[in-house]
């Protein structure tokens, strides 16, 4: 049994190393380090974040993480985007990997590769963007009008009061509440946009 598992392990490495990708483990030892960035109105969360965003007077952006992850961390601004990701080049394995952000206003939210979002606050024209498996609520955060799009098994929570387009592919969920005035959706490939 034991031959065998070490076995699968060496082909596991194997593969890994042929596809460019290290596997590194969070040491368990989470620090926390603040980035000072500023002047955001977009977030995009990338390579299993979890973060929480909430409406506030100023910008903060702290980062939770193992203490041997924190070399691979990337949080960088592009525009009027904060952009919160690691390395890709590497598998995280039991990792902390998350944030804290406040920002005065949230007009679009992009989450990618696994990644998780609570927002809470409200709004006025919201952009929510899932893929690959990520998923946000915000139904603590009411905005006015939503596109709402996810794909890839990706799920959605969203607060709306007037205009609402969703459209949910590659079994995906779109849940909405808020009695939006105005629903437009599209689903594919066996995925839900429900009321709730």
């Amino acid at each position: 049994m034991k031959r065998t598992i070490t076995v699968i392990l060496v082909a596991l490495a194997a593969l890994l190393a042929g596809c460019g990708l290290v596997s590194t483990t969070g040491s368990g030892n989470v620090v926390t380090q603040e980035e000072a960035i500023t002047g955001f109105d977009e977030v995009d969360i990338r390579q299993g974040f979890t973060v929480d965003i909430s409406q506030g007077d100023t910008f903060s952006v702290v980062i939770r993480v193992d203490d041997n992850l924190v070399q691979y961390v990337q949080v960088v601004k592009e525009d009027s985007t904060l952009k919160i990701g690691v390395d890709g080049d590497r598998i995280y394995v039991n990792a902390t990997l998350q944030a804290e952000v406040t920002t005065p206003e949230l007009s679009r939210l992009t989450l990618r590769e696994g990644s998780h979002a609570t927002v809470s606050g409200s709004g006025g024209d919201l952009t929510i963007e899932a893929s690959g498996g990520s998923g946000a609520d915000l139904s603590a955060f009411a905005v006015e009008s939503a596109t709402a799009v996810a794909t890839g098994g990706s799920q959605l929570t969203v607060n709306v009061s007037g205009k609402l387009v969703a459209d949910a592919s590659g079994g995906s969920k779109i849940y909405y509440l808020g009695h939006p005035t105005e629903v437009t959706t599209n689903s594919t490939g066996g995925s839900e946009i429900l009321p709730r």
